[in-house]
């Protein structure tokens, strides 16, 4: 995530000296060697991964806390429970108290789905450590914890617009095929050259040499929110693990061309899973795109983001009322699906794509209160008119109080 060139930083800022940079995985990352490809060893595979289900995950930390109001409002309005197995807040041990009293075990059971609070030094312990970099670790490291084969990443800017349900986002071609795909989001190289050129530099490889005949014109995939593999994410660590040894490749990630990012070039995780998905070709194998699926297949045309504010000249008056209008549109959606389907899916027809989230960066031009402001009454308005809402609404409402400061 850029904001006129520069990273977004959700971490408390902390000085970055490379030389005293450390970076160690807590879970231990086992790889194998594989046959066919000796350069790209494989993760150890896991007996308990479930891949018809999917595991919901929020990288969040203080800066980005006056945002969850309207996050988890927006979720738990969209965010069908079926086939969730958890939805998790990943922060800062520092922070974990400050949100436990919205996400403490009394509070929980009044959510839709199992959801849980981790403090992220499960996964890394770091020092000196840039905190851009740090986020974007975490995003692949995850992959250790995840249950399912499937993870949906959101930042804290991630607001949901349209009913979300894992039926539409895991697809399986046919009832012979064993293992089902996830969506991806099609984006162009172009806006972002240099994070894929960072990206190959740091696995040590050209995307032009995994069989692509032109990269440039290549679709990839987009930022987040995005839906990653356990198997691809872990599969990216494995190669750095093997090009940079054990106890190195972490810090490598951390200290990677430091200077240049003075001039926004860097390496991002979502590059790094797609090149090393393209380069074992796996992609297709684990993901899925509308366009790429036949006419007469049922799944809705969904786009995991579309209308976003990326910068404060996004932030303009026709743009926040076509977000309010979506908004409304989402939630009168909804709750057709609730009064004639109880809760599951019903597909919208007289529109070509629905994007589920919109984002809402901006972080350093756009004050976060004013999409607080213009949103999270659409939101609370919405689960008033529901049953069994009362706690959740006062749970939010007490979140506001206390996270939004004047």
């Amino acid at each position: 995530m850029i904001l006129n060139g520069r990273p977004k930083f959700i971490f408390q800022s902390h000085l970055h000296f490379p030389w005293l940079t450390n970076v160690q995985h807590v879970q231990p990352l086992k790889c194998l060697p594989d046959a066919n490809q000796s350069d790209w060893p494989r993760p150890l595979e896991s007996n308990d991964k479930f891949d018809n289900n999917l595991t919901v995950v929020i990288v969040t930390a203080r800066p980005e806390f006056k945002r969850l109001p309207s996050t988890l409002a927006g979720l738990i309005c969209h965010l069908d429970f079926r086939r969730i197995t958890e939805v998790l807040f990943l922060v800062p041990p520092s922070d974990v108290n400050l949100l436990e009293p919205y996400l403490s075990s009394k509070q929980i059971k009044y959510y839709p789905w199992p959801i849980k609070l981790l403090s992220d030094d499960i996964l890394l312990k770091h020092i000196h450590t840039n905190s851009y970099r740090l986020q974007m670790m975490f995003k692949l490291v995850l992959a250790q914890i995840i249950q399912t084969e499937y993870y949906l990443i959101l930042d804290s800017d991630c607001l949901a617009l349209w009913p979300i349900h894992v039926e539409q986002l895991l697809y399986k071609e046919n009832e012979n095929v064993s293992s089902y795909k996830a969506l991806y989001q099609i984006e162009g190289k172009s806006g972002h050259e240099t994070w894929w050129s960072e990206s190959e530099g740091l696995l040590q490889i050209k995307l032009e040499a995994c069989g692509s005949t032109n990269p440039h014109l290549l679709d990839t995939m987009g930022v987040t929110p995005s839906i990653l593999s356990r198997t691809i994410s872990l599969r990216t660590l494995c190669r750095l693990q093997k090009l940079y040894g054990d106890k190195f490749f972490l810090n490598k990630m951390a200290n990677w061309a430091l200077w240049r990012l003075l001039f926004g070039r860097m390496w991002t995780e979502y590059t790094l899973y797609y090149l090393t998905a393209r380069c074992t070709k796996i992609f297709d194998k684990y993901h899925f795109h509308y366009k790429t699926l036949s006419s007469l297949n049922s799944l809705p045309r969904l786009n995991l983001y579309g209308l976003s504010i990326w910068s404060l000249n996004d932030w303009t008056s026709n743009n926040q009322n076509r977000l309010v209008e979506f908004i409304n549109m989402g939630l009168k959606w909804r709750r057709k699906e609730i009064n004639e389907a109880n809760g599951q899916a019903i597909i919208d027809k007289s529109v070509d794509t629905h994007s589920l989230f919109s984002v809402l960066q901006g972080r350093h031009n756009v004050d976060p209160k004013l999409y607080h402001q213009l949103f999270y009454p659409l939101y609370i308005r919405y689960l008033k008119q529901q049953n069994h809402t009362e706690k959740l609404v006062k749970i939010l409402d007490k979140m506001c109080e206390k996270l939004i400061v004047e």
